[in-house]
């Protein structure tokens, strides 16, 4: 029996146009109205996913890649990179001249060098220079590279982070390795009592094959990269085609 539904946003619940159908909306709310949790699991933070959560608030939001897990105002998982190293990290990819722009952000402030907003859904980032130390724990730091190698060197240095590419960008995330959704869906299930056999989730990703893996039914979107496909125990229709919902529809409910 399914107790708790997480999913994935970008290219798995949202469409491509980055909105969610009402029909997907339906479909949650019948899950919930039967006690099952949702939640959303994804790289955008609280702000960034805050248009979806206006249409559908979710019981819990593992924001941040997996590094920060809420429901409603309590905070049931955090996984930061420290302050000192966050510092030295950001030090380092400003001296990379091949690293166009920095993102760091936490739940409380969002800094960016940037000086126009044109890299994905960054308009509440706020410009930093990132000159002098901020002495902020950030939940993810991500650079914008063309050069792979750039960032693959820098982040040798830095063994308690991972580093992530975002599929089909130049954009590469800095997270505390145990920043992982997989991490924050175990923190989650915990929370509720719940076994991980009792779940089913939705992604696209890497970063999600862990979750998808794990999971009693893990189900990868028709849009997924085929390493996800194959990790996935299901798979469903695409996100332009409301797999998910679809999918929950016809197995759940």
């Amino acid at each position: 029996m399914i107790r708790l539904i997480v999913a994935d946003l970008d290219d798995t619940l949202l469409r491509s146009d980055k909105t969610i159908s009402a029909y997907t909306i339906e479909v949650l709310q019948k899950c919930r109205a039967r006690g099952i949790k949702i939640v959303f699991a994804t790289a955008r933070s609280l702000r960034a996913a805050s248009r979806i959560r206006a249409q559908f608030e979710p019981d819990v939001f593992a924001g941040y890649g997996g590094a920060l897990v809420t429901a409603g105002t309590e905070i049931i998982h955090r996984s930061d990179i420290p302050a000192d190293v966050s510092a030295r990290l950001i030090k380092d990819c400003l001296a990379a001249p091949k690293i166009a722009y920095i993102l760091a952000i936490n739940e409380a402030v969002a800094l960016s060098n940037m000086k126009e907003k044109t890299i994905g859904d960054t308009a509440h980032y706020r410009y930093a220079d990132f000159s002098r130390d901020y002495g902020h724990a950030y939940l993810k730091i991500t650079v914008s590279a063309a050069d792979p190698a750039t960032v693959e060197k820098i982040a040798a240095h830095y063994p308690m982070c991972d580093m992530l590419r975002y599929r089909g960008e130049d954009l590469y995330r800095f997270a505390n390795r145990d920043a992982v959704k997989w991490n924050a869906v175990k923190a989650i299930a915990a929370h509720y009592g719940i076994g991980t056999d009792e779940i089913a989730a939705f992604g696209d990703a890497n970063i999600d094959v862990e979750m998808l893996a794990n999971c009693g039914a893990g189900v990868a979107v028709a849009n997924a990269a085929e390493e996800v496909k194959a990790a996935a125990g299901y798979t469903c229709g695409s996100n332009e085609e409301d797999g998910v919902a679809r999918w929950l529809e016809e197995n759940v409910l």
